[in-house]
C-alpha cells in the first residue's frame, strides 16, 4: 500500500516515516511540507493512503480533500485533539494525536488496508460481472442453421404461433420457439416478458407509456395480464436509483 505524508514540521515526518519503515505492506511515495506542492503531486500520480497533518500555513489539512476530484484513504495526524469530529464528517480513515505511538498508527494502518481490500474486490466484481453480460451470447437455431447472437443486441422477441422472431441491432431472426422457452433462455435481469406475444430487453426501452413501451421507434405492447408485474419491476427500478 503507498502513501504520502503531508507535515509542515520535518521532525512529524521523520517519525511516521521511522513507524512506517516497520510495517512490510507500506510503500512511501513522497513526503511534503507545502500542501499545494502535495495538491500538484496528487493530481498527477495514483496514492493509497494519505497522513495529512491538520495546522499547516497556506492550506488547512482539514480544507485539503476538498481540492481533489478524487482523495485518496485519509489518515489525519494531529497535536488537536478538537478537530476529530470534522475529520470523520470527511470520512478520513482515522485521526492520530500527535506523538503518535507505534500500535496506534499500526492500527489505524490495518484499517486502511482493509478498507482498501474492499474496495478492489467490489472494482473487480463489477468488472468481472459486466465482462460477462457483454461477452453472453446464446445460439439460436434457424431452420437447419445455428445464429450466434449477443444479448446485449438483442431489442425485443416476438412470437406468432409456433415461432418466434428475435429482433436485433442487425438483423431478425426466425427461430421454431415458444415464447416460455425463450424466457427460460434469456437472463431475466436483463429481458422482461410485458405480452403473450412479446419479450423486452430492459436494456433497450426508449419510453414506457401506460399500454405500450417504445423500442427503436416501435411500439410494443403491454398487456393487462403482465401488467401489474412490468410496472412493480420498473417502480422497484426507479427507487433504488
Amino acid at each position: 500500500m503507498n502513501y504520502i505524508i503531508i507535515d509542515d514540521e520535518p521532525d512529524a515526518i521523520d517519525v511516521l516515516k521511522f513507524h512506517l519503515n516497520k510495517i512490510p505492506f507500506m510503500e512511501l511515495n513522497a513526503t511534503f511540507r507545502d500542501p499545494l506542492e502535495a495538491i500538484e503531486y496528487l493530481q498527477n500520480n495514483t496514492v493509497d493512503l494519505l497522513f495529512l497533518d491538520i495546522n499547516m500555513p497556506k492550506l488547512s489539512g482539514i480544507s485539503f480533500p476538498k481540492f481533489l476530484a478524487k482523495p485518496p484513504l485519509i489518515i489525519f495526524t494531529t497535536a488537536y485533539s478538537e478537530y476529530a469530529l470534522e475529520s470523520y464528517e470527511l470520512k478520513a480513515v482515522d485521526y492520530l494525536l500527535k506523538p503518535i505511538a507505534f500500535d496506534r498508527l499500526l492500527t489505524a494502518v490495518i484499517k486502511a488496508k482493509e478498507i482498501l481490500s474492499k474496495n478492489k474486490d467490489v472494482i473487480n466484481k463489477s468488472i468481472e460481472t459486466g465482462q460477462e453480460i457483454t461477452e453472453q451470447t446464446v445460439f439460436i437455431k434457424s431452420g437447419s442453421e445455428f445464429h450466434q447472437v449477443s444479448i446485449l443486441d438483442i431489442k425485443y422477441v416476438e412470437s406468432d404461433g409456433n415461432y418466434v422472431t428475435f429482433y436485433t441491432f442487425k438483423r431478425s431472426i426466425l427461430a421454431r420457439y415458444k415464447l416460455s422457452e425463450v424466457i427460460e433462455l434469456l437472463p431475466n435481469k436483463l429481458f422482461i416478458r410485458i405480452h403473450r406475444s412479446y419479450i423486452v430487453a430492459l436494456k433497450h426501452i426508449e419510453t414506457i407509456k401506460k399500454h405500450c413501451v417504445l423500442i427503436d421507434g416501435v411500439e410494443i405492447p403491454i398487456s393487462s395480464n403482465y401488467r401489474e408485474n412490468f410496472f412493480t419491476f420498473i417502480n422497484g427500478i426507479s427507487k433504488s436509483n
